[in-house]
């Protein structure tokens, strides 16, 4: 484990921003040490940062470090976290020669195992993506290209509306790396006019953004409601034979393409048959439907009396398989359009890495300055994983995360005594490992070596 991260580490030379970053904070610790061991643990099994400093034997190779050293690390992580974004963009555009093109923008929600609030701070209570109502939280917007990697990602306050992060995640991504020439795309909670604008005439860049199809004008919604307009086809997934009708229309400066296809059709039919039912069975308990009564497709009257709205149900049904994306991208063929769009998932499955792999949530800092340092320490995690990913898939060998986390956990060394001399026992590597090491360029650990050469190996 820390074979493979001291060399990903260098790979992104972060390890020369770090030894920066801790002579100029004048540091009498290795801020690269205690990076490293939380990386680890990280990545291995994640744990609360005092349970770290429990597990740091754990890892041979690694000074061991006290347990407030790893706070004042997440200092230094989020004193220093837009170098740090910076380093990790700017390394893998250069070593690959990679134009960006497309950006991927979404939001999630990091909640705490709190209801505290404290006015002006970070941490504040609003709309859980996790479905935590009454915790606090905080809003992460993240940005990525089209194979996962970090592109940057910003740290908001817990009530903020995700739709006015947009702006400033461009402008900070205009400032940042000087593009000119990217289409972003995002979901329709970013279609906004204010969005568009900052899209579109303060940044200059392109964009394909789901169109909220229910809000737009009746005539405008009356063509791409009508499936018999729908003439044109494009595969979305060759392997299940998965094909999607659509129709163009103009709209305010802006192409919009409708798509539709059966599977969304039955999926919506499902869901909607779903709320239907479990109206039914809460018509006697008004209490529970006061506020939610209109989500089932109930309507009461002045007696609390709920029934069954068929009308809304009605205006409902006429939506199944339907969804629309807007575009002023002039110049690409729809096919395209709709590829990068479907790629919009991307960005669901970096946020369930985050949550899910990396376990940034619940998060136990309460600070401004330590959530911001500990997002910092996952986002570097994030990158460190989804490179090994990409690495292992470009050589034919791809492996999930938890095949990577398996392979990880089996790269161990046993502390031995022979004779009064003390040496490493590597444990027997496995095909996946070596399939690490390999992509990494690093070279295998010697089956045994005198502990004294640990330095030399690691």
């Amino acid at each position: 484990m820390v074979l493979v991260c001291k060399h990903t580490l260098s790979y992104y030379k972060l390890d020369i921003l770090l030894e920066r970053i801790g002579k100029k904070a004048k540091l009498q610790f290795s801020l690269v040490n205690t990076i490293l061991l939380m990386l680890c643990e990280r990545l291995n099994d994640p744990v609360s940062k005092r349970q770290t400093f429990f597990n740091q034997a754990e890892y041979i190779g690694l000074e061991q470090v006290p347990l407030h050293h790893l706070y004042r690390s997440l200092d230094k992580l989020a004193a220093w976290k837009e170098q740090i974004q910076e380093r990790i963009y700017n390394t893998g555009r250069d070593l690959f020669n990679q134009r960006l093109d497309v950006v991927f923008y979404d939001v999630t929600t990091f909640y705490f195992e709190s209801e505290q609030e404290t006015e002006g701070e970070l941490r504040q209570k609003g709309f859980s993506k996790d479905g935590k109502i009454g915790n606090t939280q905080v809003l992460l917007g993240l940005l990525i290209d089209k194979d996962k990697q970090p592109v940057g990602y910003q740290v908001y306050k817990g009530d903020t509306f995700e739709g006015h992060t947009f702006k400033d995640a461009l402008s900070s991504l205009k400032k940042r790396y000087q593009l000119d020439q990217i289409i972003v795309v995002a979901d329709r909670g970013m279609l906004s006019k204010e969005n568009i604008l900052e899209l579109t005439e303060n940044q200059g860049y392109q964009y394909i953004l789901g169109e909220k199809l229910k809000m737009l004008p009746k005539e405008v919604q009356k063509p791409l409601l009508e499936l018999s307009n729908y003439n044109k086809e494009w595969i979305m997934n060759e392997e299940n034979n998965l094909v999607v009708k659509y129709h163009i229309i103009e709209h305010e400066g802006r192409r919009i393409i409708g798509t539709w296809s059966g599977s969304r059709a039955e999926k919506d039919r499902n869901e909607r048959q779903e709320r239907i039912d479990k109206a039914t069975l809460m018509q006697n308990n008004p209490t529970l439907l006061k506020k939610k009564a209109a989500h089932y497709f109930l309507k009461n009257d002045k007696e609390e009396n709920y029934q069954i709205d068929q009308q809304k149900i009605e205006k409902h049904q006429k939506y199944d398989g339907f969804l629309a994306i807007a575009t002023n991208v002039k110049d690409m063929d729809t096919a395209i359009i709709l590829d990068h769009y479907k790629h919009l998932y991307q960005i669901e499955h970096a946020f369930r890495t985050f949550k899910s792999f990396l376990e940034t949530r619940p998060m136990f800092h309460w600070t401004d300055q330590r959530i911001e340092g500990h997002i910092c320490l996952c986002y570097i995690a994030y990158t460190f994983q989804i490179y090994l990913s990409n690495q292992l898939k470009k050589n034919n060998t791809p492996l999930s995360e938890n095949q990577i986390r398996k392979a990880l956990d089996h790269m161990q060394l046993s502390l031995i005594d022979q004779a009064g001399q003390q040496y490493y026992l590597r444990s027997t590597q496995t095909a996946q490992a070596g399939d690490i090491l390999r992509v990494l360029g690093a070279k295998p650990l010697p089956d045994m070596f005198h502990n004294d050469q640990i330095v030399r190996y690691l």
